[in-house]
This record gives structure tokens, sequence and C-alpha cells, in this order.
């Protein structure tokens, strides 16, 4: 399978979550996985022996924002340039405020029988809040890129996103077209990238989509907490002068599930007690 995450920027904190999204994945990956990652600061990932860099410019992204400067846009984009050089494997496509718990063999039987992976169901935005139930008024019932939006098409959550070999152009271009007529139509929601992904991997996945978060998890909602934990690993890192197999060693003995719970309560903690949180 090929591997591919997207950074832009020069934000330290979130070159340290991509840095260790990228190990987490690679610690249970075999020979015939690929691992890329798209970014503006290729000078940041020269350490990585394993990972591919693909560097892009400001041009890139002003071009992928597009006429309505709309910035998730550019996140489709990116994926889109990857599959059409890159289509020869299944694609998984993670955010970098992920980690990968145990190996993803499941992965790629559900994506050799034609699955979609998206890291959550989130439902059906016909009975969500909010702008998520505006663009839902904005699109029921509507064709965008000849697709009828009904209350079959769910919202996934697109931190994480698989995508079978023979499917990776063809679902990119749609949810390109799909988010392009919801801009030109006056779809305002903030996420409706990730209802346009949703939608264009159901719409060829005809085996349906599958959830993705018992192989890798996505911290959106603890990401204080995880920020400080990977900063304080590299900082480790560096103090002790480890080398990279050293913390690839690590990493695949932690123990995910009990780590997530720690670093959540903590995060309830320092909410109840910390007023400037």
């Amino acid at each position: 399978m090929n591997f591919l995450l997207f950074v832009l920027g020069s934000n330290s904190i979130l070159h340290m979550q991509a840095h260790y999204a990228l190990r987490t994945l690679y610690v249970h990956s075999t020979h015939d996985d690929k691992f890329f990652i798209l970014t503006d600061s290729p000078i940041l990932y020269e350490n990585l022996p394993f990972v591919e860099v693909i560097a892009i410019t400001a041009k890139d992204i002003i071009e992928w924002k597009g006429e309505y400067d709309y910035f998730f846009r550019i996140k489709i984009n990116a994926i889109r340039k990857f599959v059409h050089a890159h289509s020869d494997k299944h694609l998984i496509y993670v955010d970098c405020d992920t980690y990968c718990i145990r190996d993803f063999s499941s992965f790629k039987l559900l994506l050799d029988k034609g699955h979609g992976i998206m890291h959550k169901d989130e439902g059906s935005i016909e009975h969500m809040k909010g702008d998520s139930q505006t663009m839902w008024k904005q699109t029921h019932g509507k064709k965008f890129a000849g697709i009828t939006i009904t209350s079959d098409y769910h919202m996934w959550n697109s931190g994480v996103l698989g995508i079978p070999k023979e499917h990776v152009i063809s679902v990119m271009d749609k949810a390109l077209e799909i988010c392009d007529a919801f801009l030109t139509s006056g779809v305002t929601c903030f996420n409706m990238e990730q209802w346009a992904i949703s939608i264009a991997l159901a719409h060829y996945c005809s085996h349906g989509i599958k959830e993705g978060n018992k192989i890798i998890g996505h911290y959106w909602h603890h990401k204080y907490v995880w920020s400080r934990y990977i900063a304080l690993f590299f900082a480790d890192t560096y103090s002790h002068g480890r080398t990279l197999e050293s913390d690839l060693h690590i990493i695949k003995h932690t123990n995910f599930h009990w780590l997530a719970r720690r670093l959540a309560t903590q995060r309830i903690l320092m909410k109840i007690f910390c007023t400037s949180y």
C-alpha cells in the first residue's frame, strides 16, 4: 500500500505530529508498503530514509485553494496530485494528528475487496446541527457533479482515507468536482471537503465504507495533550542521543490504548483545573 501524509507551513508542532505518525505507521509496515509526505518544508524530512518527500510550492497552494480561496480544497488537490502519479497501489492517507495502533493487514483485505476506508462514520448530516445542518439544507435533493445528494450519504471523518487502487484517481477527481460544485452553488460549511470526499468514496466503492479507527487513532479533539506528549518524546530522543531505530523500537512497544486513555484523562483534568486551557 501507499501511505501519504500532507503538511503545510512552518508550525513545528504539526511537523512533530507528522514525524511521529510516520514512525507509528512504519513500525507496522511490510516490505511492499511505501511512505510519502507532501510538504512545502521538505528539508524537515531528510532524516527519514523510509519516506519519499514530495515538495510543493507556494504557487501550488494558491492554485489549489482555487478562486473561492477555500483552504481545505488544498487537501483534496494534494491527495489528487499524489494519486495521479501513484495509482499502482491501494492508498492510505492520514492526517498528521494520527497514530497507528497495530498492523494494517485488515486494511489491505478490505481494500482488496473493494471497500473504502475512512476514520469514523459521523452519520447523516440530516441529523447534525450548526453548519453541517445548513449544508444539508443547501445540498439535499440537489445534483452535484452528477450525484444526487440523499440521506444515504453519510459524513465520514477524513482523518483517515483508504481507497482501493482501481478507484484512487476516480475518487479524488470526483471529490474535487463535488467540492467545486458546492463552492459554485454557495455551500458555506467549513468541512465541505470532508463531505465531498465521503460522497465520492461511497459513489465508487459499491461494497461500502468501513471505519478505520480500530487501526489508526485520530486525536483531533485531544491535540494539546498529544502534542505535548510527542514533543516530550522527541525531546528525550534529542537529549539521550537516540537513533531512529531506537525511536521505532519504543513506538513498536507502546500500548496506544493505554496511552490514549491516559492522555484523555489529562485533558479532562486540565479543563477542570486550568482556566487558561
